[in-house]
């Protein structure tokens, strides 16, 4: 049953709840240590610029975060007109997972390139969700959105890479995509080519692998009916993983 609530100093009810203004960050736990977390807090002050929202109070945040102790989950912050929720959840990405490789299929949704909330960790987040479910629904593991000029762009929740002839590729973030911790990772450790790539180029690539702050890489094993390699995916995995237990994640937010 729903709760319902009748607040008349407005605190918790702002436009966030009524128009889904608002962003969010989810920042991945390694043992005790926040991976990536100057540039989840980079890419948050960002988002806050795009919607003329205030300032972060980043002092207050890094009290709570510095109070917390989780190993291997996910925290998550969420900041909107007049509230920053913190919560914490498991991570459900695991070594069984990444050897299984994901199924994915093309999303008859387009992600709209000319909108500033493609780009920003918007709590608009219906559309990703609902397509994720409808994935789930089809027995896939997820759908890649193209955009309206029938580009590449990303899965409702990672971003995607591809190898061919020892090559990889990844969507340029123009062709409407959020600029991913993991993404800007390989990025500036691996000779990255970023370019507009089509359906029909991506079905011709040798291995696709997809990633995020908490999955970090994960294989495609499928996409519709063609079958993908995970040669040079495992090695890439292999680096990711012992970086990131060296350095504990160490990026900045520049873009």
């Amino acid at each position: 049953m729903r709760k319902i609530i009748f607040n008349e100093d407005k605190c918790f009810i702002d436009s966030s709840v009524n128009f889904g203004i608002g962003v969010f960050e989810t920042i991945y736990f390694l043992e005790s240590k926040p991976i990536f977390l100057n540039y989840h807090l980079g890419r948050l002050k960002n988002g806050l610029k795009v919607l003329n929202f205030k300032d972060l109070e980043e002092e207050e945040i890094l009290e709570v975060i510095n109070k917390i102790y989780l190993k291997n989950h996910a925290l998550k912050i969420l900041v909107t007109e007049k509230n920053i929720i913190i919560s914490t959840r498991e991570n459900n990405y695991d070594e069984e997972t990444f050897k299984k490789g994901f199924k994915l299929d093309f999303s008859e949704v387009l992600r709209n390139s000319t909108s500033y909330l493609t780009y920003i960790k918007s709590t608009n987040y219906a559309i990703n969700i609902l397509e994720k479910i409808r994935a789930k629904s089809l027995e896939l593991d997820d759908f890649i959105f193209l955009n309206e000029k029938g580009f590449v762009t990303e899965t409702t929740v990672s971003n995607i890479f591809c190898i061919k002839d020892s090559k990889i590729y990844t969507p340029k973030i123009s062709d409407g995509l959020l600029d991913g911790t993991v993404r800007e990772f390989l990025i500036k450790n691996y000779n990255i080519i970023e370019k507009s790539i089509t359906k029909e180029e991506l079905l011709e690539m040798d291995e696709v692998f997809l990633t995020n702050s908490l999955m970090g890489i994960m294989k495609v094993k499928k996409i519709s009916d063609k079958e993908f390699k995970s040669v040079a995916t495992s090695k890439i995995k292999e680096f990711y993983n012992s970086s990131i237990t060296l350095s504990g994640g160490d990026l900045n937010y520049d873009r």
